[in-house]
């Protein structure tokens, strides 16, 4: 990091663009990492957790070098209306050093500000040591005086948690925007600095996917979007309510080369599901996922592919299209796995048929349990590694649907090898099509959930001696992964003495209610 005097009044940026701490680090390069952000507050010192878990990222004349995914596609949208020069993506270390006198809009984006998204929630509810990182960062970074200075605006996925007018005046929030912001978030910029009124929450319209721009500045993890929208319908889920679409491999392939040139060596190619790239369908065109992988892997630079997400059904029905990324990844860049992400769920099929009933499509529901199975052995045999979610609490969950998702988890304990399986408890999410109902809290458990925990616990702890093996430092240093590793194993070390009581659907945390610190409580920052 080059190390730059405060700018110039003159020469502060109309537009910052930040978000907090948690959002503003790589991580050490491991995807899987991020998700301790979701970690309560004093597992960890904080010192430890920011400098071996979540360093800061690298910035250049006070720019962030890298940047969540989101920013960097606002940033393009708004560079296009107001000129480059005039917006900064910016360290939240970094703001009082860049915020000048010309500034005008201070905008926050986030994944998870008040800390209430899965897997947040739970890990809050659980453990019931404190809040969650990812919260109180985002409230020390609007405890910031410069934030009563100037117009604050929030947006990003975790922008519905903000989308009420007495919590944007406790926080000094002025507007909150939902949704895509490709069209309308330069309307509003532009209606803000001309001094016109607007609503204080503005929604969003999907752009054309020519409308999207091309991100200008590297992402974290190497994040490059490929398309957006899954059209599988899953009642809980929030990206279900986008559009369907997928960007050019042109445009692809020019972010990618962003990326590169900034020196992210890894890319992780993101949608709901990267196997149905090119179609709107659920049958995969092979021919087009092929040639996406095979552009990008060919870009100078990059040095490793991931999938943020792909569907067990279009695994399990396309095994070939698996085995010839696995080939391409290995014979072009020496890749000796592939990381992503997908979402087991259940294994109830009476709850599949209600809440998600095309997920096994183009196969009928009742086969979800072999999809499953087979789906995740083909993915072990060609080395992909996975993060699966399952969803405890779903609206209507009977004792015998939770059975029937430990039946599907113990069978997947010699099948999965390389994968982690993920309990999350339901949340209530704005925007999907159960958000009326009640989340699901650690109270609400029965014994059934807690085995289900204990046996996905289980299986999770074999699997994460072999992640480390496979985790690339990512040039951090000898030491800093080697004290990531060790606090790795005294964590997983320390949940051993719980799993077998969980396994026998013995509650660890006793008969309580929920964790005072699964709500948060939202700090007035105007002192009234």
């Amino acid at each position: 990091m080059t190390n730059v005097p405060t700018l110039d009044v003159a020469d502060s940026p109309k537009i910052v663009l930040t978000a907090d701490e948690t959002m503003m680090s790589r991580f050490r390069g491991g995807m899987f990492v991020g998700f301790a952000t979701c970690m309560p507050r004093g597992i960890l010192p904080d010192w430890f957790f920011f400098r071996v878990w979540a360093p800061p990222v690298p910035r250049t004349n006070l720019r962030a070098l890298y940047s969540d995914f989101g920013l960097r596609i606002v940033e393009a949208s708004l560079a296009k209306e107001f000129g480059t020069d005039e917006v900064a993506v910016v360290h939240p270390h970094d703001l009082e050093k860049v915020v000048g006198s010309r500034t005008e809009i201070v905008a926050i984006g986030g994944h998870d500000f008040l800390g209430i998204n899965p897997p947040t929630s739970e890990f809050v509810d659980l453990v019931d040591r404190g809040p969650p990182y990812n919260r109180v960062k985002f409230f020390e970074l609007m405890q910031k005086p410069l934030m009563k200075e100037r117009v604050v605006v929030a947006g990003g996925k975790a922008a519905w948690q903000l989308a009420d007018e007495a919590t944007m005046d406790k926080l000094n929030i002025n507007y909150v925007h939902l949704g895509e912001g490709e069209i309308t978030i330069p309307q509003m910029f532009k209606s803000i600095l001309a001094g016109e009124e607007l609503p204080r929450i503005v929604t969003g319209v999907s752009p054309r996917v020519e409308q999207i721009p091309n991100i200008t500045g590297a992402t974290i993890h190497g994040l490059v979007e490929i398309g957006r929208g899954c059209g599988r319908g899953c009642a809980f889920c929030t990206p279900n309510m986008l559009h369907v679409m997928h960007k050019p491999i042109d445009h692809i392939e020019k972010d990618a080369k962003t990326n590169a040139q900034a020196g992210q060596s890894s890319i992780i190619l993101h949608s709901e599901d990267v196997l149905r790239y090119g179609t709107t369908g659920m049958v995969p065109d092979t021919e087009r996922v092929l040639k996406l992988f095979t552009r990008v892997a060919s870009v100078e630079g990059v040095d490793n592919l991931g999938a943020s997400h792909v569907a067990l059904a279009s695994v399990y029905h396309n095994p070939e299209l698996i085995s010839a990324l696995t080939d391409m990844c290995s014979s072009t860049l020496g890749q000796d796995w592939i990381g992503t992400q997908t979402g087991l769920e259940t294994g109830s099929v009476r709850l599949l048929a209600r809440y998600m009933k095309n997920k096994a499509l183009p196969s009928s529901i009742e086969k979800w349990h072999e999809i499953a199975t087979q789906a995740f052995g083909i993915l072990d045999d060609n080395d992909w590694v996975c993060a699966a979610t399952m969803i405890n609490g779903l609206p209507g969950e009977t004792t015998d649907d939770v059975i029937k998702s430990i039946e599907l988890v113990d069978e997947l304990k010699s099948i999965a090898t390389k994968s982690l399986i993920i309990p999350m408890n339901f949340v209530s999410m704005r925007g999907s099509s159960l958000d009326s109902k009640e989340t699901f809290t650690a109270k609400k458990m029965t014994p059934e959930h807690w085995q289900l925990l204990g046996e996905c616990l289980d299986h999770d702890l074999s699997v994460v001696p072999q992640l480390l093996r496979r985790f690339d430092a990512n040039g951090s240093g000898l030491i800093p992964g080697r004290l990531l590793e060790i606090s790795v194993k005294r964590i997983t070390n320390g949940l051993k003495k719980y799993v077998q009581a969980m396994r026998r659907g013995e509650s660890p945390i006793g008969q309580r209610e929920d964790s005072i610190w699964l709500t948060p409580k939202i700090p007035d920052l105007n002192g009234t």
